[in-house]
């Protein structure tokens, strides 16, 4: 990057006040590892070389930094879709990206922008974490606890059917895509006082980020669509605005979460006039409603469209669940009722409204039924789960959840099977949910499941996204396929994975897998990624080679392998990564101890099997 003699004078000293090496490591280890734990897609490695090694990390992005040589890595951009195949553009982040998106947030702008907020009454999505070391703003009791927030935002809903004639629910029209970046800047540079190269660098990030196709030149429009904190704050602030127009036309009778907006009046022409003043407001930033997605609801109809009874009802059979009373739950008759009643008595408030999709709050309520539906580990929604998972994606990760909570049986196993079939995918999301599930599944080593196994693998193989079913195919064959299935796909897809750093770093984190199996061959492919010159495969190759290279265990690898608390699902990541510990002096020196608590951790089959040739 040029740069003039002002930046080391002067411009330099504004950046370091932010990226304290401290600063970035509370900052990575408070929000953004979990974030990305958190997103749709994930690492085979855990980003677990960025982790261990965060210090060194962290003083490297700063002297990239404070000597402006700090480049965005080229983000994987995945699809998502939302309805009828369109989809919506997703950027995951590198980690030192993501890491310095958040960290100019944290550390420069989210205290006095939340500061600036003109009322309680609108919402974006939060990290949950409370870290020790973050600056107190991300410790205040009320700024945390997001599925509370958003509870409450849908009973403040339904209050203003109660308390008003008409309630007012619209969105705004394709809300990321149409903020402008310039007035992002000028918007958020008005309500916080930061030197001017945090947000020089702020938003230069934010425009190499942005989507431009085909060597077409930039636009300066649309807010790139990180599933990240930092991001989300932005695009909150811009509708601080709106927040202050609302409120005063409501008499503070509004929520927003997001683009989401809300509000109670008491006449029609009311709720006209404060549409029309709101997107007036709006257009003056390039922005408008969605009229599409705008109606003014009566108080019936928002008890119809809100499907509050069948909520009421929801939260009652929680309640019971989560007091661990099953047979003491009433049904309308005042009489008790067994479990498989309870199960009967749900689907037959499903089927009530299954039809129903038309309504605002269909989807929602379908992803209580199913959570509740997991609970009870029941069968009863199996069939109605497969066709929703096709047909409603928005719906999809709630399916998993599903599934996941009923475990490895032939019933759940055959819908899968039949789903992978004959669901039409057009994003890179909905494979991976069914591939992070057969994984998390303790599924059996036997002939027949065995013979499952292959047949999923066949129809992953002959599905057309290459890129992102590609990193589906890694992720299954890094816990089902044998050591050679995995030295023969990676060689013979090299056209696929080494043009791209997320693909290379996730090839690179399955070598554990097949290291005993042809070490010699494990040691010359890592030794190559060191040098080839793409950062990210590199940094997991070296930290592979750093973690068999141990000699005694460190205290923060030992907490990482084996956490005092047992794991459900001891993760995929976690196991490729116990794996190269396995290769180690460190357990050799003392095998048996290790032996005790790699039983201690996890029972998966698979596990087993590919790990006994270490620890016997």
């Amino acid at each position: 990057m040029k740069v003039t003699k002002r930046f080391h004078i002067l411009r330099s000293k504004d950046l370091e006040s932010v990226f304290h090496v401290q600063n970035l490591v509370d900052t990575w280890r408070g929000v953004v590892r979990d974030q990305l734990r958190s997103l749709d897609i994930l690492d085979l490695h855990d980003y677990y070389d960025f982790n261990f090694n965060i210090e060194d990390k962290a003083l490297l992005i700063q002297k990239k930094i404070l000597d402006a040589q700090y480049r965005i890595t080229g983000p994987l951009i995945y699809k998502l879709e939302k309805k009828y195949g369109v989809c919506r553009h997703i950027l995951l982040l590198s980690p030192s990206d993501a890491l310095v998106l958040q960290t100019i947030v944290d550390m420069g702008l989210a205290k006095q922008l939340l500061k600036a907020q003109p009322t309680s009454r609108s919402y974006y999505t939060r990290d949950s974490k409370n870290p020790k070391k973050m600056p107190d703003w991300r410790t205040e009791k009320d700024e945390y606890g997001w599925r509370n927030k958003w509870k409450n935002f849908q009973k403040e809903i339904w209050k203003f059917s109660k308390q008003n004639e008409y309630t007012v629910v619209t969105d705004l029209a394709n809300y990321y895509e149409n903020i402008g970046i310039r007035e992002l800047r000028h918007i958020i540079s008005s309500y916080v006082s930061v030197p001017e190269v945090v947000l020089d660098l702020l938003f230069n990030m934010i425009e190499q980020l942005s989507w431009v196709p085909d060597y077409l030149p930039t636009s300066l429009k649309g807010l790139p669509v990180i599933n990240l904190e930092a991001p989300k704050l932005l695009a909150h602030a811009l509708l601080y605005e709106v927040d202050e127009v609302l409120n005063e036309a409501t008499d503070g009778c509004f929520v927003r979460w997001m683009d989401d907006i809300n509000f109670g009046v008491d006449s029609f022409d009311k709720a006209c006039i404060t549409l029309s003043d709101t997107n007036d407001v709006l257009k003056s930033r390039g922005l408008s409603l969605n009229l599409g997605k705008t109606n003014i609801y009566t108080a019936e109809e928002v008890a119809r469209n809100f499907m509050i009874d069948t909520h009421e009802y929801l939260d009652s059979v929680e309640k019971i669940l989560t007091d661990g009373e099953h047979e003491k739950f009433e049904d309308s008759s005042n009489s008790k009722t067994s479990d498989e009643e309870l199960e009967k008595e749900l689907y037959d408030r499903y089927l009530g409204i299954k039809d129903e999709t038309s309504l605002k709050a269909w989807e929602k309520t379908i992803k209580r039924f199913l959570t509740i539906f997991g609970k009870l580990r029941s069968e009863f929604f199996l069939r109605d789960a497969k066709d929703i998972f096709i047909r409603r994606p928005g719906c999809r990760k709630n399916v998993i959840y599903y599934l996941e909570a009923l475990g490895y049986r032939e019933s759940a196993a055959q819908i899968v099977e039949e789903i992978l079939k004959e669901v039409r995918i057009y994003d890179g999301v909905a494979l991976f949910y069914i591939v992070k599930l057969l994984t998390d599944w303790q599924i059996d080593t036997d002939e027949k499941s065995v013979s499952y196994i292959n047949r999923i693998s066949l129809v992953i193989r002959s599905l057309d996204d290459v890129s992102m079913n590609y990193y589906c195919l890694i992720w299954f064959a890094a816990k089902y396929f044998k050591p050679n299935e995995i030295i023969g796909l990676i060689q013979s897809t090299e056209s696929v994975w080494k043009s791209d750093n997320f693909l290379s770093r996730q090839v690179v984190s399955v070598v554990p897998r097949y290291m005993d199996f042809r070490q010699d061959r494990a040691i010359d492919f890592l030794d190559a990624e060191l040098t080839r010159g793409i950062e990210d495969s590199a940094s997991v190759a070296g930290n592979i080679k750093f973690i068999r290279g141990l000699k005694k265990m460190p205290f923060r690898l030992n907490s990482y392998l084996f956490p005092t608390q047992k794991q459900k699902i001891y993760p995929l990541p976690k196991y490729l990564i116990l794996l190269s510990f396995l290769g180690s002096n460190a357990f050799k020196y003392k095998k048996y101890s290790f032996q005790e608590k790699i039983r201690e951790s996890f029972s998966d089959p698979w596990y087993i099997k590919w790990i006994d040739t270490y620890i016997d």
